[in-house]
């Protein structure tokens, strides 16, 4: 998938590009969100990420933001505009379609210590459709460190065995019609990729999963709340969401 290839190259592609990125406010009075917005005629590009008021977050999403650009415009293909010129002009019947990025975002806060920011990351770059993929980066809002899973739970793995079999049961259940056993399976298997996307509620965890991972594309994005009773096991780290011992 194009956007996987993206980001594993997320850490280096912005020093590979030259070109500066634009970073605006996308609207007057807004000053809990900043954007990227890049438009030519072979892309558009929307980029909106979240102002949480702590700097060091801040400058990390800043940072996170600019290279996601930055990735998607080095992965750019050349754009596809009508066939092959006759007499030196294109077909005006040709096809023609614009590379897009848009990526919106949502914030959760498990307590005043640690907040969630969840991306929607939106890419077309041709095809009988887009691709989404939903991403998720979790802080502390004391030190403004991003959160590890091991900054989340003692106990990593026993925290992958809890969410397996509960998210399997939830979406089982949710999903009707659109339910396929092997994605479902495979896409709920206690294997870390499978968890990536994990946000922190006051409730417990909101587990994130992206179209092809546990169902069809036809069903969308899924998402499973997990109280946090059911992983206590596993050693959460309680003052994240502001639990005294």
């Amino acid at each position: 998938m194009l956007l996987t290839a993206m980001l594993a190259a997320v850490l280096f592609a912005a020093a590979l590009w030259a070109v500066p990125v634009r970073a605006a406010e996308p609207g007057a009075g807004r000053d809990d969100e900043a954007s990227i917005t890049l438009r030519e005629d072979d892309f558009d590009i929307d980029v909106r990420y979240p102002r949480l008021g702590q700097p060091a977050v801040d400058d990390d999403l800043a940072r996170w933001a600019a290279h996601i650009v930055a990735a998607f415009r080095q992965g750019l293909a050349e754009p596809e505009i009508g066939g092959e010129p006759v007499n030196g002009t294109r077909d005006p019947n040709g096809r023609h379609f614009v590379n897009e990025l848009k990526v919106t975002h949502d914030v959760t806060r498990a307590s005043a210590r640690a907040a969630t920011v969840t991306f929607s990351i939106w890419t077309y770059t041709g095809g009988a459709h887009g691709n989404l993929d939903i991403i998720t980066q979790s802080y502390d809002m004391a030190s403004g460190a991003r959160l590890a899973p091991e900054d989340i739970f003692a106990d990593t793995e026993g925290a992958l065995a809890l969410l397996a079999p509960y998210c399997y049961e939830a979406l089982a259940e949710t999903l009707g019609e659109d339910r396929a056993e092997d994605m479902l399976r495979g896409g709920t298997s206690p294997d870390a990729d499978n968890y990536a996307s994990l946000a922190l509620t006051p409730d417990g965890v909101r587990v994130h999963f992206s179209p092809y991972q546990v169902a069809p594309w036809s069903a969308g994005p899924q998402r499973v709340d997990v109280p946090l009773g059911v992983l206590i096991d596993a050693g959460p780290r309680l003052e994240l969401w502001g639990v005294t011992r």
